[in-house]
């Protein structure tokens, strides 16, 4: 009978995890403010804030492709949502299951057999982002028109694809520059 050794994360990928989740959280959390600026810009449309989207879930993207190891992005997502929430995210404890959501569909898109490709990765960004929209109208957002609801999800899923993109591009970069190879 054999045994299926669970993967393990070495110190190189806790670091990594870390690190970026911390970068991360950072960002998140003076770009959640502008979005909610642009609420107040009369000539876009309702819900346009989530065009921005993508930018966060780039991390968990980064993190996932970087380690390939699976559950790093679900990991990353509670750490970067505990940072913001310690940074005082407008989102406020809601931050908490948006970024863990993010980093589940970003691991679930990833963990389905086949090399990853840019394709895939467009695939995680898309749902990821946009379940930040799901999880907010679970949370609050209950009594907003499904119509606007559809419109959020639109530009999240468009940010979320462009921004995945981004991610496995500058994956790429990234294990070019270091000189390493990744499996995934």
């Amino acid at each position: 009978m054999t045994t299926i050794k669970p993967e393990m994360f070495t110190t190189r990928d806790i670091a990594l995890i870390i690190i970026l989740s911390a970068a991360g959280g950072a960002v998140s959390v003076p770009l959640g403010y502008l979005t909610n600026a642009l609420k107040v810009i009369p000539i876009l449309p309702v819900g346009f804030g989530q065009i921005l989207s993508g930018t966060h879930i780039i991390w968990f993207v980064l993190i996932r492709l970087l380690t390939g190891k699976k559950g790093s992005a679900t990991f990353a997502g509670a750490l970067k949502g505990l940072v913001e929430l310690s940074l005082f995210s407008f989102h406020g404890i809601q931050v908490l299951p948006i970024d863990l959501a993010e980093g589940i569909f970003v691991d679930i898109i990833m963990n389905i057999p086949g090399k990853a490709s840019r394709i895939k990765t467009a695939i995680a960004g898309s749902l990821s982002a946009s379940s930040n929209v799901l999880v907010l109208w679970l949370l609050l957002l209950q009594g907003m028109p499904i119509y606007i609801i559809g419109l959020m999800l639109v530009f999240a899923l468009i940010s979320g694809a462009l921004f995945g993109v981004f991610g496995w591009d500058a994956s790429k970069r990234v294990e070019h520059i270091l000189g390493i190879r990744n499996s995934t």
